[in-house]
C-alpha cells in the first residue's frame, strides 16, 4: 500500500520533468543572452556560425569569416544591421578609412561581381583612370611603367 502511495507522486513528477524538458528540447526560443550583438532568425540559431566554443562564447578567428569581393561592396547591408556585429572584430577607425575617403575602394574591387567590369580596362575606362590613378597610381605603373610615360604624354602633354 505505501508503494502506491509512493508510486503515483513519483510517476507524476517524472511526468512533469519529461513534458518540461521535451518543452525546452522542441522550443522554438533561443536561450541567448539579450546582450547579443546581433537578432537572430527564428528557430534555434546555430551558434558555431561565429563562435568556437558555445559555453565560452568565443569568436573564430578573421579568417573564418567570408569577407569576399561581393562581401566588401555589399557590407553596408550587414553592418547597418548592427553595428555591434563589426564592432567584435572592428574599431570605427576601420569603416572611417573608407568612408572618410580615406582610402577608396577601387573599381575592379567594388564591382567585383559584375562580369562587365572584370577586365582590367573597362568600356569606362578613359573616363575614369585619372580617378583610379589616384586611387593606386602603382597599379598603373605594373604594366605601363611609371608615371610620364610615351602611353600617358600622348594624351596629357
Amino acid at each position: 500500500m505505501i508503494c502506491k502511495k509512493l508510486f503515483i507522486p513519483a510517476a507524476l513528477i517524472t511526468c512533469i520533468m519529461l513534458i518540461t524538458a521535451c518543452s525546452h528540447l522542441f522550443s522554438t526560443e533561443t536561450s541567448v543572452s539579450p546582450s547579443h550583438p546581433e537578432a537572430l532568425p527564428e528557430g534555434r540559431p546555430v551558434c558555431s556560425e561565429c563562435h568556437e566554443a558555445q559555453l565560452k562564447g568565443t569568436l573564430k578567428p578573421y579568417a573564418a569569416f567570408n569577407h569576399d569581393d561581393i562581401f566588401i561592396k555589399d557590407h553596408k547591408f550587414s553592418a547597418g544591421r548592427d553595428e555591434k556585429i563589426c564592432g567584435v572584430c572592428h574599431v570605427a577607425s576601420f569603416c572611417n578609412d573608407c568612408h572618410a575617403n580615406q582610402l577608396e575602394i577601387k573599381p575592379p574591387v567594388k564591382y567585383g561581381n559584375r562580369p562587365d567590369r572584370e577586365l582590367v580596362h573597362r568600356g569606362d575606362f578613359l573616363t575614369r583612370h585619372k580617378i583610379e590613378g589616384k586611387i593606386d597610381p602603382t597599379g598603373c605603373y605594373r604594366c605601363h611603367g611609371r608615371a610620364n610615360n610615351e602611353q600617358c604624354i600622348t594624351c596629357h602633354k
